[in-house]
């Protein structure tokens, strides 16, 4: 089969620690904040690092639009890093203040960032279940970060204690997200969007590029186009459906589009090298 290869290039120069772990517990956030703020120091990256205690659902939301506004300022693109509880139905859990914000408000909020990013966002959840927010990504809509590490079901502080420092030291030292990967093991879980885009489209225009397929993107296109508004009436929505009739025409014109909205106005693969990719899967059948 016909190889896809994608050079994802993601440019962070900031992480930002959000601890909403209890006082009795193991102090994994502060403790890797600690650690990394030695050592930025020591390679000449000092600030590269901050932290936030957070007590409320409330300060997490002020704290994550905050990052927002330094990222819309031109100055920041983050590693946002998560420490918590997680449940695989509620979210995250933020102990002082016994409250759950659930995956898809928290997807949301980082989305914001990585837009004003331009995709140049990272997650980390150190978090049990946080692979849960890997299901808000869709094809159809801008990712909401670069990528995700994270565990599909639960991990143990000591493990997370013992791993993450060295995946960070090695990343913000060498700038090289492969060799930080080589140093986590199962549970934690890498997610990157583009990679899964490209798998993702593959298969929609292998199995499902037909007329229902088809009509089914329009209707997504345009309740996206009305989301986005704010507000609908018949003549917006006949515009909207006008223009994503003409996006799903061809699959060359589905793959610019589709690729142009994920990947926030970028193309990273020109269509012919996709197509050959679609065209493999496709004899592979």
């Amino acid at each position: 089969m016909e190889e896809l290869v994608y050079t994802s290039i993601c440019q962070n120069n900031g992480l930002i620690i959000f601890d909403a772990l209890g006082e009795g517990e193991m102090q994994t956030g502060r403790r890797l904040y600690e650690d990394l703020l030695d050592h930025s120091a020591a390679i000449g990256r000092a600030g590269y690092c901050s932290f936030h205690k957070i007590k409320s659902k409330q300060m997490l939301i002020a704290a994550l639009r905050l990052v927002h506004a330094e990222c819309r300022s031109g100055v920041l693109s983050p590693v946002l890093h998560f420490e918590c509880h997680g449940d695989p139905a509620k979210g995250i859990f933020l102990h002082a203040s016994k409250e759950y914000v659930g995956w898809e408000e928290l997807v949301q909020e980082i989305a914001a960032i990585n837009q004003a990013t331009r995709n140049n966002t990272a997650v980390v959840l150190a978090v049990c279940h946080g692979f849960e927010v890997s299901r808000f990504v869709s094809i159809m809509a801008p990712c909401p970060f670069n990528y995700l590490i994270a565990a599909p079901d639960e991990v143990r502080a000591g493990y997370l204690r013992d791993v993450i420092p060295g995946f960070y030291k090695s990343v913000v030292q060498s700038g090289d997200l492969q060799a930080g990967l080589a140093l986590l093991a199962p549970p934690l879980t890498l997610f990157h969007c583009g990679e899964w885009f490209y798998r993702t489209l593959a298969t929609f225009m292998v199995n499902s590029f037909n007329a229902a397929g088809r009509a089914e993107v329009v209707e997504q296109i345009v309740t996206n186009q009305v989301a986005k508004a704010g507000y609908s009436n018949r003549e917006m929505i006949r515009a909207a459906r006008a223009k994503a009739k003409a996006y799903v025409r061809s699959p060359h014109g589905f793959y610019n589009h589709a690729s142009s909205i994920f990947f926030h106005g970028k193309l990273p693969i020109p269509y012919g090298d996709f197509r050959a990719f679609v065209e493999g899967k496709r004899h592979c059948r």
